[in-house]
């Protein structure tokens, strides 16, 4: 919620690399849950002293019913406090020191009058009094960071050979012949070609061809002259 957060310090007061990403990551994954977020009604008080000119947008982020359930501080909420004060507090020690304190102990006796399962906090006072209630405390340095997307490699198969085509199957792809099986039988095909067509009759060799004028086609024993006789006598 803050434009600027500070750097979160781990548990040996070193900085946490990419703390804003691992914060985010949390909050995208419980978005996609049905996970109840309760926010104990002390600890909203805290959000909101520091919201500045951005109260009223705060108040209404976390009013969100969808996302988040403010967690009133009632009588069961009072009563785990002070079971645990009973628990933490020495008699040498003043009370006017316990302002802090007292806010950490309500926003834990809040978590575990609400049966909650884990508490998400960088505070490490809060860390201390939950592990005396045996509560789960999270803090920014146990976040994950954001899986990566792998990036996988097309395996295309290996040099010169043929895939499959969109919507063909390995049983229509062997009926067709290799490439390089079409090109060698290509290769090995005698060359064809084609006669040009010719205009010219050719004659039988079996037969002479008769030329005009000649005697050629006649009768053996006949003569011109006979035919023109009795084509005159006629």
């Amino acid at each position: 919620m803050y434009p600027r957060p500070e750097v979160a310090k781990d548990r040996e007061n070193k900085p946490v690399s990419q703390f804003v990403e691992r914060v985010s990551n949390l909050t995208a994954n419980l978005d996609v849950t049905n996970t109840v977020i309760g926010v104990p009604a002390p600890a909203m008080s805290e959000v909101l002293v520091r919201a500045g000119a951005s109260r009223d947008q705060y108040i209404a982020t976390l009013s969100d019913t969808w996302k988040f359930q403010i967690l009133p501080f009632d009588a069961r909420c009072a009563i785990e406090t002070g079971e645990l004060i009973a628990k933490v507090k020495s008699r040498k020690e003043q009370w006017a020191t316990w302002a802090k304190v007292k806010f950490d102990i309500q926003i834990v006796a809040t978590a575990k009058a609400e049966s909650a399962t884990v508490i998400y906090s960088d505070d490490k006072d809060i860390e201390n009094l939950a592990k005396r209630l045996k509560i789960k405390v999270v803090r920014i340095c146990d976040l994950p960071l954001p899986s990566v997307p792998e990036t996988k490699a097309i395996d295309s198969g290996p040099v010169g050979a043929q895939m499959l085509l969109m919507g063909d199957t390995e049983e229509s792809q062997q009926q067709r012949l290799p490439m390089n099986e079409v090109k060698d039988a290509t290769e090995a095909a005698p060359e064809t070609t084609t006669a040009e067509p010719n205009n010219e009759l050719k004659a039988d060799p079996a037969y002479t061809p008769s030329v005009q004028g000649s005697d050629s086609g006649r009768a053996e024993g006949e003569t011109p002259g006979e035919d023109a006789t009795e084509s005159r006598k006629g």
